[in-house]
């Protein structure tokens, strides 16, 4: 009887064991709700070729990724509000600032675009360079974008350049002793070859779709050798700041698939339409992407200038080039330290 009772001990002591071990098997065994789940957009034109390869191979990183390309001009309802839709974004390093500058929400995981700004002209065919810039005085300049990145840097450069300029809202208000800057909001159909203006500023692809249709116009400046530095930071790459800290090895490895889809779009073996018909299949239904096969040459995409660097590496560049916008424009974009992130 003795032997049974030291038996049954032994046995039920076993199976406790197991249930123990068992339980804590599961424990550390990754639960499906522990999953990373995540929306990722990016505005539609430069900024989404930084996501191309990630959106092509339909990247999920061992959980739940979603893509989205939008209009350029919604793309900061998706990280503000009570409950932002975007676990990472890719923003106007502007926007990001003025929106997200605290650190408290999203933090900036690094630059993805570093300018795709150009200028160019139907009569004016003489290089703009540092030297020369004066010729734009008593000139009309058309600008895309003039209250944001664009418009914001072309009155940096002219600053810059002790070159003095004023905003107007007709050609008619011109005049001859500054550069008389305007607004474009519809380059599609302003910046063509009877255009009113002496010169236009704009982004690539349009630049290189228009100057390709319309004979007479060419590129006379590169606003990123104007400004000088290599260029400047231009579009950002941000994740919610409790999802990043949550989720870290996923954001190295995003980090990482970002980094590498720079040399991707770049490589030879990856045609256009393919890079097209990934920015194409994740805008909204019945949307066309800025980009098309026709106009996506690899010159473009170089002119682009999408390069992924850390928000530590670039954090005083960042710091810098939004001190500057804040000098010549009527807000103050202020980012605190923490909202660059670091691993």
């Amino acid at each position: 009887m003795k032997n049974l009772k030291r038996f049954l001990c032994v046995v039920l002591g076993l199976m406790l064991c197991l249930v123990a071990v068992s339980f804590g098997a599961c424990d550390n065994e990754p639960k499906a709700s522990d999953a990373v789940d995540a929306d990722v957009y990016a505005p539609d034109g430069a900024p989404a070729l930084a996501l191309a390869q990630l959106m092509k191979e339909e990247m999920q990183f061992s959980g739940s990724v979603r893509y989205h390309v939008v209009a350029a001009t919604t793309i900061q309802t998706y990280v503000t509000g009570e409950d932002p839709q975007a676990e990472l974004c890719v923003i106007p390093v502007n926007a990001a600032a003025q929106l997200l500058g605290s650190g408290e929400k999203y933090v900036m995981l690094g630059t993805v675009t570093h300018g795709n700004i150009y200028i160019l002209s139907n009569t004016e065919k003489t290089p703009l360079t540092a030297d020369n810039l004066d010729t734009l005085i008593g000139k009309v300049v058309g600008s895309i974008q003039l209250t944001n990145v664009v418009g914001l840097t072309l009155r940096l450069v002219l600053e810059q350049n002790d070159i003095a300029y004023t905003i107007i809202e007709d050609v008619s208000q011109k005049k001859d002793d500054v550069v008389n800057i305007i607004n474009i909001p519809d380059p599609a159909t302003m910046i063509t070859g009877t255009a009113n203006f002496d010169y236009m500023v704009a982004a690539e692809p349009v630049v290189s779709t228009k100057t390709g249709a319309i004979a007479t116009l060419e590129v006379v400046g590169d606003l990123q050798e104007l400004y000088g530095e290599g260029g400047y930071p231009q579009a950002v790459l941000v994740a919610k700041a409790d999802f990043a800290e949550k989720n870290e090895q996923f954001i190295q490895d995003f980090i990482q698939a970002v980094e590498e889809n720079a040399a991707w779009i770049m490589a030879d073996s990856t045609e256009p339409a393919t890079i097209v018909d990934a920015v194409a299949s994740h805008l909204p239904e019945g949307s066309t992407p800025t980009f098309k096969t026709a106009n996506l040459t690899k010159g473009v995409i170089e002119n682009c200038a999408i390069r992924f660097q850390s928000a530590i590496d670039s954090k005083e560049e960042v710091k810098s080039f939004l001190s500057k916008l804040s000098g010549v424009s009527n807000v103050q974009y202020n980012v605190a330290d923490s909202f660059f992130y670091s691993a």
